[in-house]
């Protein structure tokens, strides 16, 4: 029988924690599906360790690490369902959050691309499943702190729609990508999620052009997931300069020319200001150093992946 939806796992040294969401999956699951694993040339036994805990799924084995866009990409071209679900290895499904966010698209099946909630670990509220394009205003707020500070301000933290509880329907800009419903259909007309982005910011361009061509991301309350976050990166600072790239390549393709020198100044004030406050409270701490990593390569990150 075809399934209805291809589940697609990208897996990088992540073998504990791709155990446990495959296992979640088929508990939790009841409607027809694949599970599609493409690993992006792990060297923790993954391939292993998946291959004999879950012999019935479809493995791949990509000879190099292809990024989290690259590894979906392969994992797509084996895919035979009509919906394709893009799944991060560290999460947890809950509660039958697959059928519930299949249900919801065919309710709301114009929209072409939805999502569902994500919880922490302690099952509180992970706000980082949804936010808006970048502007200006969310950029400075950002920059000065102040979307942190208060975090559940819409006015001061619109970027992740701060005074929202998660609790109704919402259409948003951008979906995380860590649980990610779209159309095959809908995927192969956007030419899906561009490699160029190694990592991060991918499903941001992919939603932007999706809303461009007419496609609402939209959220559903009742789809809800653990989503433990970052677990393939072993330093704070690595993650924080894809994160940046990949900011700067969205401001590159998505925002008119006379904005980006703007926008990418935010940037740059964001991390100086995180740099700066930990070198004057923190002088001797890891993390310090860390953003002094960070800080140190804007040269590269201001560039983004183009």
């Amino acid at each position: 029988m075809k399934p209805l939806v291809s589940i697609i796992l990208v897996s990088y040294n992540t073998a504990e924690h791709s155990l446990r969401a495959l296992n979640s999956v088929q508990e939790q699951t009841q409607v027809a599906y694949e599970i599609i694993v493409v690993d992006n040339h792990s060297t923790d036994h993954s391939v292993e360790l998946i291959r004999n805990s879950f012999p019935s799924i479809q493995l791949i084995e990509s000879t190099k690490n292809l990024g989290f866009a690259g590894g979906v990409r392969l994992g797509v071209t084996q895919a035979q369902g009509t919906y394709l679900l893009l799944l991060n290895p560290d999460t947890l499904v809950l509660d039958g959050a697959i059928d519930q966010l299949l249900h919801f698209a065919e309710q709301y099946p114009h929209h072409g691309i939805w999502g569902g909630v994500t919880l922490n670990n302690d099952l509180s509220l992970n706000t980082q499943h949804a936010w808006s394009k970048p502007d200006f205003s969310s950029l400075l707020f950002s920059a000065l702190g102040l979307s942190k500070l208060f975090s559940s301000s819409c006015l001061f933290n619109h970027a992740n729609y701060g005074c929202w509880q998660r609790d109704t329907v919402k259409e948003v800009d951008i979906l995380s990508g860590c649980f990610f419903l779209i159309t095959r259909k809908v995927w192969d007309q956007l030419g899906g999620l561009d490699p160029t982005f190694f990592m991060y910011a991918e499903e941001a361009d992919l939603c932007l052009r999706a809303k461009a061509q007419g496609y609402q991301p939209i959220v559903t309350p009742t789809a809800r997931i653990i989503h433990h976050g970052g677990v393939s990166h072993s330093r704070f600072s690595g993650k924080q300069i894809k994160l940046l790239t990949g900011k700067v390549e969205l401001i590159n393709r998505h925002m008119s020319a006379w904005k980006q020198p703007i926008y990418k100044f935010l940037l740059w004030l964001y991390v100086f200001n995180k740099y700066l406050l930990h070198r004057l409270f923190k002088p001797k701490s890891e993390q310090t150093q860390e953003w002094q990593t960070v800080y140190q390569a804007r040269s590269n990150w201001l560039k983004g992946y183009s």
